[in-house]
């Protein structure tokens, strides 16, 4: 077997071994490639030489890491220009509210988080920039959920295994329409709680949620009006960003 050779089992490829790449976080030997992904060695020597071209992978001696190309991509993704264009806004949230500040988008029904500033409590959000989770429980989850068709939202829950945390968010879903804000009290990790409001485009769709997060030993009430009014800024700056 030599590996796929053209159209789409090229980029099959090429993708398979950018993933081998960032899951190891360190730089690779092609034959630590090959294990990785069970592509065949020539193959994979092949692949990393075309990604190398364009700059996807970079060569360090006789390994390979991701490369500055992907950064150039990446950054003109959507969600990485909201995140570029909201700094302030979060900033001047995070500050206000010393707590710890999320913004996050929908990727294929996953939430991700494009930015976070930690608060004065310190990391006491299990999130991280680039990281993909459920939707359901979180309250950016929530706030995104909100912002899909009734379809593709079903759908969505229907894949959540934990039916307790499908249905709260359901009927959470009722209380986010009536008041523009969503909440996660302990749903997604004990001992914390997180409001959320959206951000929306032009036209009124949903395109970001923008949260504050917040141990369940602090009241979080008096912070929901401060990110409602921040993801209303944002959503100000954000007719600059196309989809």
């Amino acid at each position: 077997m030599s590996g796929p050779p053209s159209g789409r089992g090229v980029l099959d490829g090429a993708f398979t071994v950018l993933g081998a790449l960032e899951t190891s976080g360190t730089p690779m030997r092609c034959a630590e490639i090959t294990r990785a992904t069970g592509i065949p060695k020539q193959t994979v020597s092949r692949l990393l030489t075309q990604l190398e071209d364009h700059g996807a992978v970079t060569r360090v001696g006789e390994r390979f890491t991701l490369g500055s190309g992907l950064f150039r991509l990446g950054s003109r993704w959507s969600g990485a220009r909201l995140a570029a264009v909201g700094q302030p806004v979060l900033a001047e949230l995070h500050r206000r509210t010393a707590a710890t500040v999320h913004l996050a988008v929908l990727v294929d029904d996953a939430v991700c988080y494009v930015a976070k500033l930690v608060g004065r409590d310190g990391d006491v959000a299990p999130s991280e920039v680039g990281l993909l989770q459920p939707p359901a429980g979180s309250a950016v989850g929530k706030v995104l959920l909100a912002g899909l068709p009734q379809e593709r939202r079903k759908r969505a829950l229907e894949a959540v295994t934990d039916r307790g945390i499908a249905k709260r968010t359901r009927a959470a879903l009722d209380g986010f329409t009536r008041s523009g804000v969503a909440f996660d009290h302990e749903e997604v990790s004990d001992g914390l709680c997180c409001a959320a409001a959206p951000v929306l485009a032009r036209h009124g769709a949903i395109t970001g949620a923008l949260s504050v997060s917040v141990p369940a030993s602090r009241p979080l009430s008096p912070l929901t009006d401060q990110v409602r009014a921040a993801a209303k800024a944002l959503s100000r700056l954000s007719g600059t960003v196309s989809p």
